[in-house]
Order: C-alpha cells, then sequence, then structure tokens
C-alpha cells in the first residue's frame, strides 16, 4: 500500500469518527433530561411572586409579600436587602451551571435529598411558580447543588443561589431596632440599675444632671449610636419567655426639643449580653455588651475632664 493510499485511509477513518462522535452526542442529547445544557428556572420576578417557603428539616421559612415594598419571614418584618438578594439569586442562575448527576442515587452526598435539602417553593397569584430543592455548597465555595423538586438530574450553579436559598430564618429579618436623626435629639434619659441621669443639649454643648459640663465629643458619640442601631439576632419563644424588663436592668429615652419622646429601649443583661425592647414593641432583640455601653454608658464616661 503506498503512502497516498495509506493517507487516503487515515482521512476516511477520521471522518468516519467524527460521524460517529457527532451521533453520538445527538443521541445523548435526545435521551437526556429536558434543558440539560443549563439549568433553567422560569421568569420569577419580584411583581409575580407572593410567597417563598424554605422547607428543611427541622425549620421552615415562610416569606411573605405585603406590598411592593415590604414582606414578612414567619410573621416579622424581612430585611429589604435580604429579600433583594433573592431575587437578585433567582435571575442569575442559568448562565454558569453545569450538570454533575443524573440519578437519586447521588442526592445525598450533594445534598438534594429529602432529608438535607432545603425545598424550595414559589407561589405567585396562588399557582406554582418553581419547585426545587438545593443542597450543599460547591467545594470551591463558588455556587451549590441544585435539582428541580421532580426530577432526578442535579446541577452545580455557581453564584449565589445556594447560599441565599439555605439561610435561616433570622438571617432574613430585619436586624433594625431603631434608626433616629442626632440633630433632632435634644436630651437622653439614662438608668442603669438605680442610677439615673439625664444628658441635656445646650446651645453647641451638652450638660449632665446631676453632674456639670459634659464632653461635647462624647455626648454627640452617644446620640450619634442611635444612627442606626442594629441586633446581633432575637430571642426564641423560650428566651422571650425568660426576659425580665420589669424593672430593666438599663432603659434610654431619647426626645425631641419639645420634650416629646422619640424612643424608648429597655434593656435586660444576660451572661454574654443584652436583650433590648422597644417600649412600643413586642419583638426581643439580642445585643452584645459593647453596643449596650454605647446606648446606654456611664455618666461618669461623659464628663468634661480637667472641669
Amino acid at each position: 500500500m503506498s503512502a497516498k493510499q495509506l493517507l487516503r485511509l487515515v482521512l476516511i477513518f477520521g471522518a468516519l469518527l467524527l460521524v460517529w462522535g457527532a451521533a453520538a452526542l445527538v443521541r445523548r442529547r435526545e435521551v437526556g433530561p429536558p434543558g440539560a445544557d443549563a439549568f433553567r428556572l422560569p421568569a420569577v420576578t419580584r411583581a409575580r411572586v407572593d410567597t417563598v417557603v424554605l422547607a428543611r428539616s427541622g425549620d421552615t421559612t415562610i416569606l411573605a409579600r405585603k406590598d411592593t415594598a415590604t414582606w414578612t419571614v414567619n410573621g416579622h418584618p424581612a430585611a429589604a436587602r435580604a429579600i433583594g438578594d433573592l431575587f437578585d439569586a433567582l435571575a442569575d442562575s442559568a448562565p454558569r451551571s453545569e450538570l454533575v448527576a443524573e440519578r437519586k442515587a447521588s442526592h445525598a452526598s450533594l445534598g438534594v435529598d429529602s432529608t438535607t435539602g432545603t425545598r424550595v417553593r414559589i407561589v405567585g397569584g396562588g399557582r406554582p411558580l418553581a419547585d426545587l430543592v438545593v443542597g450543599h455548597m460547591s467545594p470551591e465555595f463558588s455556587g451549590g447543588y441544585v435539582r428541580l423538586a421532580d426530577q432526578e438530574p442535579t446541577w452545580l450553579v455557581r453564584g449565589r443561589l445556594v447560599d441565599v436559598l439555605t439561610r435561616r430564618t433570622d438571617d432574613w429579618r430585619d436586624h433594625r431596632i431603631a434608626s433616629v436623626a442626632p440633630d433632632s435629639v435634644a436630651s437622653v434619659e439614662v438608668t442603669r440599675g438605680k442610677r439615673h441621669y439625664l444628658l441635656r443639649r445646650a446651645g453647641s454643648g451638652w450638660t449632665l444632671s446631676p453632674g456639670g459640663k459634659a464632653d461635647s465629643a462624647l455626648a454627640a458619640n452617644l446620640v450619634g449610636a442611635y444612627g442606626r442601631v442594629d441586633a446581633n439576632g432575637f430571642a426564641t419563644p423560650a428566651q422571650a419567655d425568660s426576659t425580665h424588663f420589669t424593672p430593666p436592668d438599663r432603659r434610654t429615652r431619647l426626645l425631641r426639643h419639645d420634650g416629646a419622646p422619640m424612643l424608648t429601649l429597655l434593656f435586660d443583661s444576660t451572661a454574654s449580653g443584652f436583650w433590648v425592647r422597644p417600649d412600643t414593641g413586642s419583638t426581643i432583640y439580642r445585643v452584645d455588651a459593647f453596643t449596650a455601653d454605647r446606648l446606654a454608658p456611664a455618666d461618669s464616661t461623659l464628663e468634661k475632664k480637667g472641669h
């Protein structure tokens, strides 16, 4: 056989291999799961969704829309940023996904089985919009594993989808305790145990009663601490039952220039921090000792030194 004939045979064999490979690929696509090129969710926009249920073993989180801007989580106010994260993550799944398993036998190891997975049901207008199970984060934490609830194939979906959908209930709640514009505060009443003092604005400075002049910078820091007061967490029902706010260990009250009260916080000390409750609300928040000392400091820390 000449070299020319051998070359011709090699080319023919190569062409046959290409044809066979293409046919095999077509057969695989024909028998593969629907949409096997990428994990896809239907269009899930904020305007369409009424409820999102995140159900996992021993814990269920229900996100419910009250109006165009307000959501609740298990009946409590939800954090606007957390809801924004949810819809950003739902819109960013398809472009970065790959099929990693096609059989049920892989579900447990990927965390998408009925025991360890989080079942996510999204409802709008009384109709289901999406039903999926999310599992473990990927080893490099660039994404996580997801499958449609009625299908066996499991996808690695990159981005924040799995991270967001596996948040615990408290992570969805609004941690804001209060927000008061510092310039609107004319005086601050603080009670710590049996000791009580009044910090009052006086022209460009501040006074302490009992006492005298207060350090203006330290007084401004105290009032500024109320510009945004965020909790570290929330009391469970059992913890809430054991709190004692009558009388509170600490109490602060902010008043306007006309003497009208703006905000009152009640504090109950614990071994690791404080429980805090506004006197007009029922939610009991958890803060650390550092935050409690910023909000209700000892009067000695506010005194103007050297006078």
